[in-house]
């Protein structure tokens, strides 16, 4: 049996019950970081209770969404440990830089977004591998659009991939889902990374065992004294 994953969701029980329906394994739920700070107990309480509610392997995460380098480092240091995973938004060349150069974040989302090109170079691209963050690909960039803009997006990601088969960082599709309308099922997403310049062996990765190795980096991070020395148990 193949398990899925859709590591970008919205916590509401009509998504978890697609995803269910779907088949998908597991899913991972992005909070605002700055409202998870703000509300906190009310979040715990709805994840949990969510994650009561299905058998789906739900994981906790929050999304950092800031302009300023030093303001995005304050943010990680704050939740670091404190949630499954650690994404942030791509933005500015020196915010993504400063993404992959912090090993503490998981994951970098949609650096292609709203530039002039993929948001991702040769350096950034070697810092990625090194610091072993993974580039999260949103279908929902690609869906929700069309004509020009469409367009622009898929030929901003279609350079990315150009840099993932050169220097072999890792990435995931995500449906970026808001309601069950949104939710696509695992051979859909397959199907629609067909758009881009992907073939379907490294599509199904994107959604089977990328987010798995990103799983096995959550224990290695709460294994963790502090980065790269770990715990051994006996």
């Amino acid at each position: 049996m193949t398990i899925f994953y859709d590591f970008n969701v919205a916590p509401k029980m009509e998504v978890i019950e697609t995803l269910e329906k779907f088949n998908f394994t597991g899913a991972c739920i992005f909070y605002d970081s700055k409202l998870y700070y703000e509300e906190k107990d009310m979040i715990l309480e709805e994840f949990n209770e969510l994650n009561e509610s299905t058998d789906l392997e739900l994981y906790r995460g929050i999304v950092i969404n800031e302009t300023n380098p030093n303001l995005l480092r304050k943010e990680v240091q704050r939740n670091y440990r404190k949630v499954d995973l650690i994404m942030a938004n791509g933005g500015d060349d020196k915010i993504n830089r400063t993404i992959c150069e912090t090993p503490q974040i998981d994951i970098i989302n949609r650096p292609y977004l709203d530039k002039r090109n993929s948001g991702i170079n040769h350096i950034l691209s070697k810092l990625l591998v090194e610091n072993n963050i993974s580039v999260n690909i949103n279908l929902v960039d690609i869906l929700k659009h069309k004509g020009f803009f469409r367009a622009r997006t898929l030929n901003y990601i279609n350079q990315m991939l150009m840099l993932q088969r050169k220097y072999g960082f890792r990435t995931v599709i995500s449906s970026g889902s808001e309601s069950f309308y949104d939710v696509r099922s695992p051979k859909n997403i397959i199907l629609l990374s067909q758009l881009m310049d992907m073939d379907i062996d490294y599509a199904k990765k994107c959604i089977t065992e990328h987010p798995m190795k990103i799983i096995e980096d959550i224990t290695l991070h709460k294994e963790s004294i502090v980065q790269g020395v770990r715990i051994i148990k006996d």
